[in-house]
């Protein structure tokens, strides 16, 4: 059975919307399956921050209550034209998920 993509609750099979949620059941081609992390990614650049919360929140994607967040570094590596947006930024990512949780770039990096 598919289940939402959002709150992760099984959606009946003609199911429009998530019934737990109310989002819009997504499609096939709305989901992108991403790789094994440990097989593609090298390690020194699965390294990160932990910051704890002052009090527990829940994770948006996932529903689970976090008290950490990782931040993760981000470093512009490529692009065919001259940029005017910063060379890096942070990652805030759920620890339990790990989906990200908010971005920004800065002009420090």
């Amino acid at each position: 059975m598919a289940e939402c993509a959002f709150c992760h609750e099984p959606l009946p099979g003609s199911a429009g919307r998530c019934s737990a949620c109310g989002q819009a059941a997504a499609s096939a081609d709305d989901v992108y399956e991403l790789p094994d992390a440990e097989s593609i990614i090298p390690a020194n650049w699965q390294t990160a921050a932990l910051y704890t919360l002052d009090s527990p929140v829940r994770c948006p994607h996932c529903r689970e209550p976090i008290r950490t967040v990782r931040v993760v570094r981000m470093t512009r590596t490529q692009v065919p034209f001259t940029s005017s947006l910063p060379r890096g930024g942070r990652a805030i990512t759920c620890p339990q998920c790990e989906r990200v949780l908010s971005m920004e770039l800065s002009t420090f990096a």
